[in-house]
């Protein structure tokens, strides 16, 4: 469908400023809805003034007032973080703005590609085809701290594959500027099962949330469990658990990881932040120079296979 509709826009009008408030539906031709969150609604668009397959997304009104709100006074939007970050391995942000709605909307590179979460859950990759892919992604958040931000939501489900086995990391909805100013104790937000103890105890944060974050999803995707296992739903018992006790050690929960490897997800899921790698680029040096695993038994994929 889009490929012939390409056709019909000859004319590559030009684009309106960033932050300008425009009338979707005549900039964008909105097909198919790829997903809706409980703040925002997702769609695969043809861009019309460029002919470019993309992705739009915008932020329903009635559950973002207080967020759009906060993010007028305190810091950035979605649109304007991704915008300043630019890497091969995170989505890059074309255009953002406001709709006649007064919804905030941010068109996007498109994505064709799977999650995390479905790698992990549906392809049997190896471990070296695992710590590919955690390397590239490993580059996409020490590229976001490079910028300036804390991405603050770093989970499976933000980890998208593509096609041409390239990782990319998305989503800035619930990202921070890295300024003293968003380092206060407060801000206790992101995916329960990859959060930092520090933002469970309402402490001050700053890059090693995301540290700890990303050593949680390599964690679960190198032994196939997650860093803890609190009931499902019972999120007292999962929160005490990452306040009070260490998890089950990485050479326990996957024998055949190398001990160089297992080293390296310990240091990055400690509970105690000093501990932990002081940056997420020491962090992506330390995932590229390990030898992942001991087992010659263990799938010797090289590279992800492509997603069809």
């Amino acid at each position: 469908m889009l490929g012939s509709l390409k056709e019909i826009f000859k004319a590559k009008p030009t684009g309106p400023a960033l932050g300008a408030r425009i009338d979707l539906e005549k900039r964008y031709l909105l097909a198919d809805k790829t997903s809706q969150g409980s703040m925002s609604k997702v769609y695969r668009a043809l861009d019309i003034a460029t002919g470019k397959t993309i992705c739009v997304k915008v932020q329903l009104r009635d559950k973002n007032e207080a967020a759009a709100e906060r993010c007028s006074k305190d810091k950035p939007n979605e649109g304007e973080i991704g915008y300043l970050i630019r890497h091969p391995n995170v989505v890059a942000t074309y255009d953002w703005g406001y709709t006649y709605h007064d919804e905030i909307f941010v068109a996007m590179e498109y994505i064709d590609g799977v999650s995390l979460e479905y790698v992990e859950n549906s392809i049997n990759l190896g471990t070296r085809g695992k710590m590919k892919v955690l390397a590239q992604a490993a580059e996409g958040l020490a590229a976001i701290h490079a910028a300036g931000f804390l991405h603050h939501d770093i989970n499976p489900r933000n980890i998208l594959i593509n096609k041409e086995n390239r990782v990319k990391l998305i989503d800035f909805g619930l990202s921070v500027p890295d300024t003293a100013k968003f380092h206060k104790p407060g801000n206790r937000t992101g995916a329960l099962a990859y959060m930092a103890p520090e933002l469970l105890r309402r402490e001050a944060t700053d890059c090693r949330i995301d540290v700890y974050s990303f050593g949680a999803v390599a964690y679960e995707f190198l032994t196939g469990r997650p860093v803890y296992d609190a009931p499902n739903g019972n999120t007292m018992a999962s929160m005490l658990q990452r306040i009070n006790t260490d998890p089950v050690d990485p050479s326990v929960a996957n024998p055949k990881l190398s001990d160089e490897l297992c080293a390296v997800l310990r240091k990055s899921i400690s509970r105690h932040k000093e501990d932990r790698f002081s940056t997420m680029a020491e962090f992506a040096r330390a995932l590229a120079t390990v030898p992942p695993k001991r087992s010659k038994s263990d799938p010797e994929t090289l590279d992800p296979p492509h997603i069809a």
